[in-house]
């Protein structure tokens, strides 16, 4: 009897450290890299789409998505917005300024997606945006 018990806890203790692991892996992988380069014309316009790029993101349902901009440099006031690819109008999940610091999306996602995408947009005309950082949920 005592040797069933003890079977059994260990088979318990395993499966929770097992579960605990697991979870602080994907965890830990959560942080994407993002780096992006992109022109700006003579009227200040200029874009990078991660959906033309082929650049796509994986969170998970039901939470906030943080951008954390560790390096930024060119000229202006840039943006970037948050798309989830669809078959006919991409969903978009809020815009946040491009500067060094850590900003929120606005809107939570609502699936788990590995279409997830960002365009970065804006500045001053003439100037090259360079910005270098992590996003996650």
């Amino acid at each position: 009897m005592k040797q069933r018990n003890l079977f059994l806890t260990s088979i318990i203790m395993f499966t929770t450290l097992l579960g605990a692991t697991t979870n602080l892996a994907f965890a830990a992988t959560n942080y994407q890299s993002v780096n992006v380069s992109y022109k700006t014309y003579g009227s200040g316009h200029g874009i990078s789409s991660g959906k033309r790029n082929g650049i796509w993101h994986h969170f998970a349902s039901k939470r906030k998505v943080t951008l954390k901009i560790s390096s930024r440099s060119g000229a202006g006031i840039g943006k970037v917005t948050l798309y989830r690819n669809k078959t006919f109008l991409d969903s978009e999940y809020g815009t946040v300024r491009a500067s060094v610091g850590s900003h929120t999306f606005g809107t939570k996602t609502n699936i788990d997606s590995g279409q997830y995408y960002l365009i970065f947009f804006g500045g001053n005309a003439n100037t090259t945006q360079r910005i270098r950082g992590a996003i996650h949920d």
